[in-house]
């Protein structure tokens, strides 16, 4: 009896085992016009096939027409070309006909735009993932050029939110397609002090870190109505797709950006990770600050500024938590983001593929 026991559990083990979903993370690189390297990695390591399918809708692919590329699951990699167009692409990459995940570049190719990317992709605490397409964060769209506005208004962008404050706002052009523009504008105390320090050629890194931290406290402290207005247009179903942006979309937005991925429950690594992305994504040569004409010591000062680290959102982020004890309830008191805004946000964000 204790042997058939043992042999029945084993088997039901066996079976239990066989038909859970393994781990699976997928990952899209831009190779080169309409070149994309789609790259996973399975855990346990499952035999069969991969089968790659494209669209410029995330939500929708058509899997009965024929797979753009097909590899086997070991190889891990496959490279896809698509024919030459300016919709933006996405990857359904479907596991031995079992498993399937979407999955696109996260830094879309346009020219002229600082520090844009989509935040779709990413898996929270219960294994939930942000839909693509939804949310892009970025620096200003004031420059950006004829290409840069088609691939845009392909994207369906229905929203901007744009925190840059009422001197350097700039309502964009009539050629991209918004349904709302929504400036709310953004200014704080402490970037007085600092534009005095530059133009007398007093800024040195130490300073810049300094300010870097403190900003983002009082981020936590001054920006409160900002964020809850932004909040507000968030629950809003029929305001997607979104950019939020800024001057260069590094501070301001990834501020906004993080209190967006607490409230979907995003892992802290998560956060972090994404914060850090300004770092490949903001292009330091390209900012208009005529930085040749200051000496060294606040040329690296100004590096330091346009550079995001991870003790400068910390730094914002652990004060909430010391004050309120958690994030989500300064979301919650602060913000006015309730269990039923959050359920609300989440239900509009995320999906579990």
């Amino acid at each position: 009896m204790l042997k058939y026991t043992y042999s029945l559990l084993l088997f039901i083990l066996s079976v239990s085992c066989s038909s859970s979903r393994p781990e699976i993370e997928v990952a899209c690189e831009a190779v080169d016009n309409f070149e994309y390297l789609i790259k996973w990695d399975v855990y346990p390591m499952v035999q069969g096939t991969v089968k790659i399918y494209n669209s410029s809708d995330p939500e929708n692919f058509d899997t009965k027409k024929e797979p753009i590329a097909e590899s086997p699951i070991s190889d891990q990699a496959a490279r896809v070309k698509i024919n030459p167009n300016l919709h933006r692409q996405y990857f359904l990459v479907r596991f031995d006909d079992k498993y399937d995940m979407v999955t696109a570049t996260r830094a879309p190719q346009l020219n002229y735009i600082q520090n844009f990317r989509d935040i779709g992709g990413y898996r929270n605490n219960h294994q939930k993932y942000i839909r693509w397409g939804m949310i892009y964060r970025a620096g200003s769209l004031d420059s950006m050029d004829y290409l840069s506005t088609k691939r845009l208004n392909l994207m369906g962008i229905r929203t901007l939110i744009d925190f840059r404050n009422l001197e350097n706002f700039r309502t964009p052009p009539g050629t991209l397609h918004l349904e709302n523009v929504i400036n709310l504008p953004l200014s704080l105390p402490c970037e007085t002090p600092l534009c005095d320090k530059i133009k007398n050629n007093e800024l040195l890194r130490g300073d810049a870190i300094i300010f870097m931290q403190d900003l983002n406290l009082e981020l936590s402290e001054k920006a409160k109505s900002t964020y809850k207005s932004m909040f507000n247009q968030l629950i809003v179903e029929d305001n997607y797709p979104i950019i939020i942006s800024g001057d260069l979309g590094k501070d301001y937005v990834g501020f906004a950006i993080a209190l967006i991925m607490v409230a979907l429950d995003m892992p802290k690594d998560v956060i972090l990770y994404d914060y850090l992305l300004s770092n490949t994504y903001l292009n330091k040569r390209n900012v208009s600050l005529d930085c040749h004409k200051y000496p060294v010591h606040v040329q690296e000062a100004i590096t330091t500024l346009l550079s995001a680290d991870e003790r400068y959102l910390s730094c914002g982020l652990e004060k909430i938590i010391r004050d309120y004890g958690s994030i989500t309830k300064y979301l919650e008191k602060e913000l006015g983001v309730t269990q039923e805004k959050r359920n609300k946000l989440r239900q509009i964000l995320l999906q579990s593929k």
